[in-house]
């Protein structure tokens, strides 16, 4: 099958939704690998990137890297905050569970989705064109802030917000950070060349942070349980990045990738339920910021 034929075998739902939800089915995935294991979350993070490297080395052999310095230059300075946000994350699991981490991340696209036409204030007049459709979406975002803020009562949720906050703030940065460095290559070198080289500059973040502060012994770093683990998040970690940047390339607003990406909360959801262990936290907000995420993947793709 070619691309221009699964374009069509699809349509009408746009590639972004479509690519988004695969993200979130493989978000899921990659989330309750962590939550089973509960591996101690440095090392799982850096082995989760070796492991990135290593599958998506043949893609790269076919594709290309990109040529745009900026590129690069972007990269870099994005990996700053993951290098951070990817231990957080994965602690977060470790320590609360999947399932109310998956609940707290959807916050971060309502404030990714109005920081984009700072970036890009030629959209707000595209917007203007559509006053319905976009008093709509705007309505979705506002309705998930209400659900957002309804959140705060519950302990649980603050809790995972003390520990995962971090990862909060990258998400929302990180989301400009994205769709700003996929302008600077096109999608056949982008996507596989941003996963390659996100992943060789955060390793060499980390192996430059353990040599000077030895925050854990070595045999719990590069041991046999940690390459394991990281492996196995890896393996899903990997194609989870790549189909999440492909939507970011077929999208305008880079806030509505991860506002389709955060139904890996719904999933994790079910998951829980068919292991029989109990999803903690105000359930009611949570799921309401899940039916935005897909109220904005209708509005948007109607529009």
């Amino acid at each position: 099958m070619t691309f221009e034929t699964f374009k069509a075998a699809i349509a009408p739902i746009p590639l972004w939704a479509v690519f988004g939800l695969l993200g979130a089915f493989l978000s899921s995935t990659q989330m309750l690998i962590q939550d089973r294991l509960k591996a101690p979350a440095f090392p799982l993070a850096f082995w989760n990137k070796v492991t990135c490297v290593a599958v998506m080395t043949p893609f790269v052999f076919a594709t290309g890297l990109p040529t745009n310095p900026l590129f690069y230059v972007l990269l870099a300075t994005q990996a700053l905050l993951w290098v951070i946000s990817d231990v957080v994350f994965f602690k977060g699991i470790k320590e609360v569970g999947a399932g109310i981490v998956s609940r707290v991340l959807p916050m971060a696209p309502l404030i990714s989705f109005f920081l984009w036409f700072a970036l890009d204030p030629h959209l707000i007049k595209t917007y203007a064109a559509m006053p319905w459709r976009s008093a709509g979406i705007v309505g979705v975002f506002c309705l998930t802030a209400f659900f957002a803020w309804n959140l705060r009562s519950c302990a649980i949720t603050k809790k995972a917000l003390k520990i995962v906050w971090f990862t909060l703030f990258a998400s929302v940065v990180g989301t400009v950070f994205t769709k700003s460095i996929t302008l600077q290559a096109d999608v056949e070198t982008g996507v596989f060349g941003y996963v390659f080289a996100e992943a060789l500059i955060m390793i060499a973040m980390w192996l430059v942070f353990y040599a000077v502060k030895r925050p854990l012994p070595a045999a719990e770093m590069f041991g046999l349980r940690a390459i394991r683990a990281g492996g196995a998040v890896g393996l899903v970690s990997a194609f989870t990045v790549a189909a999440v940047l492909f939507a970011y390339y077929h999208v305008d607003n880079p806030a509505y990738v991860p506002a389709v990406r955060y139904l890996d909360t719904v999933i994790i959801f079910f998951a829980y339920r068919a292991m029989g262990r109990p999803n903690e936290g105000r359930l009611w907000a949570s799921f309401g910021i899940v039916a935005c995420a897909a109220a904005l993947v209708f509005l948007k793709a109607h529009s």
